[in-house]
C-alpha cells in the first residue's frame, strides 16, 4: 500500500489537535524560560551560591574580617538602609572577579561573591601555589605573571569601589528583567510564526517553507533576547558608574585605578593562558554580543570625570 503524501508525525502538527499541542507546548516553554532564569536567583539561590563557593579542603572559605569591614564601608558610602543590608550576604568565590547573584528586591536576598585576592594587602601575601586559572598553573616568574601579581592586589579604596559597584548591581531589577526577556522573545516568535502560518496558508505548502520561516524567526528571537539583555546591562553599567562618580574625588580616583588593574589582570591572563577570552586591550571578548560595557570605556569615563574635577579646582583657584 502506498504511503500517503505528507503523512507521519509532522503532518500531525497541521491538524487541529496538533496545533493545540504546539500551543500548550509554547505556553509551557514560555513559562519554563522564565522559571529557568528566575529560580537560580531566588528559590535556588542557596544552591547557586554553593556551586560557585570557594572551598579549602572541602570547607567553605570564610570572608576575612577586614573584607567584611570593607563591605560595611561600601554600604555606608551608598547609604544602604539597615533592612536592605541584611539581604546582602558576602561569601568567598572562585576566580579574581566579584560575583553577584540574586537581588535585594526579594526576600531571598542577594549573594555577593568576593574573590580571595580582596584579602591581600601586598604581593607578599599572595599564595601563589594555591592559585590556578582554569585549572592551569600560573607562571609567576614571567612578565605576565608579575603583571598579574600587581593587578590582583587592590588598595582599600579600590576594594570599596568594587564592592559598591557590585552592591548597586544587586539593587537593580536585573533578575526579573533577565527572566522576562527570553520568555518575551520566545512568545513573540511563536505569535508571529502562528500568524504567518495562517495568513500565508503555509500548512498547505511544502514543509521547507515553514522550516525557512522558523529558522528566520528563531534567529530573530535569539537576537532580540540578546539585544534586550545586553542593552539593559550596558545602560545599568553606565548608570552605576555615574552614581559612583558622584561620591567624591576619592571614588573617581579609585575608579580609574580599579579599572586599570582590572584591564591589566585580563591582559596578563590572556598572555598566560593563551586564548581569546580577553582582547589585547583587556576587555572581555564577546564576539557578536556586548554583554557589558567595555572596561576601557568605563575607565575613560572616570578619567574624564577626574579631568573635570581638576579643571574645576584650577578655575576655583584662579578666581
Amino acid at each position: 500500500m502506498q504511503k500517503k503524501a505528507g503523512g507521519g508525525l509532522l503532518s500531525f502538527f497541521k491538524t487541529e489537535n496538533g496545533r493545540k499541542v504546539v500551543f500548550y507546548a509554547a505556553g509551557t516553554t514560555t513559562a519554563g524560560l522564565f522559571i529557568a532564569n528566575f529560580v537560580p536567583h531566588t528559590f535556588g539561590l542557596k544552591y547557586y551560591r554553593n556551586f560557585v563557593q570557594c572551598y579549602q579542603n572541602g570547607i567553605e572559605r570564610e570572608v576575612p574580617e577586614a573584607v567584611q569591614q570593607r563591605v560595611s564601608q561600601a554600604m555606608d558610602k551608598l547609604e544602604i538602609d539597615p533592612r536592605e543590608r541584611k539581604f546582602v550576604k558576602p561569601f568567598t568565590v572562585f576566580g579574581f572577579d566579584l560575583f553577584q547573584a540574586g537581588t535585594t528586591k526579594y526576600r531571598f536576598g542577594a549573594a555577593l561573591g568576593i574573590p580571595v585576592n580582596y584579602a591581600y594587602g601586598s604581593t607578599d601575601e599572595i599564595k601563589r601555589a594555591d592559585i590556578r586559572f582554569r585549572d592551569q598553573q600560573i607562571d609567576w616568574t614571567s612578565d605576565s605573571g608579575k603583571l598579574l601579581e600587581k593587578a590582583i592586589v587592590l588598595t582599600e579604596d579600590e576594594q570599596v569601589f568594587g564592592l559598591c559597584k557590585a552592591i548597586l548591581q544587586l539593587q537593580t531589577h536585573r533578575v526579573l528583567l533577565n527572566s522576562i526577556y527570553p520568555s518575551l522573545s520566545f512568545l513573540m516568535v511563536y505569535t508571529v510564526g502562528h500568524f504567518l502560518n495562517l495568513r500565508l496558508n503555509l500548512f498547505a505548502r511544502h514543509g521547507s517553507m515553514r522550516f525557512v520561516l522558523y529558522t528566520i524567526l528563531g534567529l530573530f528571537g535569539v537576537g532580540s533576547w540578546s539585544f534586550m539583555k545586553d542593552v539593559n546591562q550596558v545602560v545599568t553599567d553606565a548608570d552605576i558608574d555615574k552614581k559612583l562618580a558622584t561620591l567624591g574625588p576619592q571614588f573617581v580616583a579609585a575608579g580609574i585605578s580599579y579599572y586599570d588593574k582590572h584591564l591589566k589582570k585580563n591582559i596578563a591572563l590572556r598572555n598566560l593562558i593563551g586564548d581569546n577570552t580577553y582582547t589585547a586591550l583587556g576587555n572581555e571578548n564577546y564576539m557578536l554580543r556586548q554583554k557589558s560595557m567595555p572596561l576601557t570605556a568605563r575607565k575613560s569615563f572616570f578619567e574624564e570625570k577626574w579631568q573635570e574635577l581638576q579643571n574645576q579646582q584650577e578655575t576655583a583657584a584662579t578666581q
